[in-house]
């Protein structure tokens, strides 16, 4: 039998675990340009694939994923998302798309060209967009293109645009200052890309959508889930490591959770895309252990809205943490890598992308997070209006099945209840808390 744990690759279909709530704002959602940011590896493209994937057959969108990577200049993004168009063309020339006439058209052309014939057949076009990092290179080189780009994505009927990238896509706040219009980020509805949710994660463990679920102890669940801290490529990797022929997990030992050259990369790369104030709250985390907000603040110096904010959005990209109302490093790996180079790390406090930038995208975010868990309690309590009125029609005798879904819809309802309320308070609130999935 094979490995079911895929680390590395992108997924979709049943391999894909989570993230429903988060699809369903970003495709349903009053925002048509939105901005989805994660450390590395955290299910970026997978996101967009499995979006993809799931309007292949929509009523209204119609997909064009777009991958950025390596491209630096004009012509190479021109080529790319003509590509991408006619890789897809199966399912945009059935709506009027004439996707041979736009082989020499430029991009502005394209995407203008391809919005107006969708919308002449009552579709919209959906452009997803992978690793938009890119664009911080194009911006430099031609920053003309950008306004006229951002113009674009930001036209509305017609179009929606979900793009995904790092937080290093923040230097474009500071690489537009000078702009006589408003920065390229602005009008992007941001949204975190955080670790699974704990239903979720145990999923991925026990590979529940498989049609050979993993056998697996409770006990060595919660283990995978501490070490990892709920993010699905820790979680993969550890479980790929722990997987057996008679398709269960072992327990896991000391030496399953080495980190080796590769993830130390990761690491590294994901330090590099922190502001130097949030880079001072990790290494003052890992180095206590366990940090109030108070101490904190009293370890780096930073002022309480500077701390209250760099804190959610360490807590919402999985850098951190929060146990027993602490704050902790988002997971044991990432931890034992921030001790093995703290010397070094120390010195590499100054940023490419400024605390600035960073606290303006975090005040966005927490108001992006407050609606999406709106409006997923709006659908959570329908969900559950319509199974307490099954249970009605049942009587006494009520099945099983039903009993459990109801309680897990009013676990999930009470979940979303707290992180609204703590949201609410404030961004020095923590958003989540490592719990069981049980």
């Amino acid at each position: 039998m094979r490995n079911p744990y895929i680390v590395g690759g992108w997924v979709k279909g049943a391999s894909h675990y989570g993230r429903r709530g988060l699809i369903s704002h970003l495709l349903d959602g009053p925002n048509n340009a939105l901005w989805a940011v994660g450390t590395r590896r955290m299910g970026k493209t997978s996101l967009l694939r499995q979006i993809e994937a799931l309007t292949l057959t929509h009523s209204q969108y119609v997909p064009l994923f777009v991958d950025l990577q390596g491209i630096s200049t004009r012509a190479e993004l021109n080529r790319e998302l003509y590509y991408a168009l006619e890789e897809a063309a199966d399912r945009f020339e059935p709506h009027g798309v004439d996707v041979a006439a736009l082989r020499a058209a430029d991009e502005i052309t394209l995407l203008r060209a391809m919005r107006r014939q969708l919308l002449a057949a009552n579709r919209v076009l959906l452009l997803l967009i992978d690793e938009a990092e890119a664009l911080v290179t194009i911006g430099k080189m031609d920053p003309a293109l950008l306004q006229q780009l951002r113009k674009n994505f930001l036209i509305g009927a017609g179009l929606r645009v979900i793009m995904v990238s790092t937080k290093i896509l923040l230097q474009l706040n500071d690489q537009d200052a000078a702009w006589d219009t408003s920065p390229f980020l602005n009008g992007f509805a941001p949204r975190n890309l955080t670790g699974l949710d704990p239903v979720a994660a145990e999923m991925l463990i026990r590979q529940s959508q498989s049609p050979t679920p993993v056998t697996v102890s409770d006990q060595t669940i919660d283990a995978i889930r501490a070490e990892a801290g709920d993010h699905p490529y820790l979680v993969q990797m550890i479980c790929q490591r722990l997987w057996q022929e008679d398709n269960s997990l072992r327990e896991l030992t000391p030496a399953d959770l080495i980190v080796d050259d590769m993830l130390a990369g990761f690491f590294q790369h994901d330090f590099r895309y922190l502001s130097a104030g949030e880079r001072r709250i990790l290494l003052a985390v890992s180095q206590a252990g366990l940090l109030s907000e108070t101490a904190v603040r009293e370890a780096t110096g930073l002022s309480e809205p500077e701390s209250a904010g760099f804190v959610f959005g360490l807590v919402k990209l999985g850098y951190l943490r929060v146990i027993h109302n602490q704050l902790a490093v988002g997971n044991q790996l990432l931890d034992a890598w921030l001790k093995q180079n703290r010397a070094r790390l120390e010195q590499q406090i100054s940023s490419a992308i400024s605390d600035g930038s960073s606290q303006q995208i975090l005040q966005a975010g927490r108001r992006e997070e407050m609606q999406l868990l709106q409006d997923q309690l709006t659908l959570l309590r329908s969900n559950l209006a319509e199974l307490e009125l099954q249970r009605v029609q049942f009587g006494i005798q009520v099945p099983l099945s039903l009993i459990n879904s109801i309680n897990l819809t009013r676990r999930d309802i009470g979940r979303l209840e707290d992180q609204l309320a703590h949201l609410a308070d404030g961004l020095a609130s923590p958003h989540t808390s490592y719990m069981p999935a049980r």
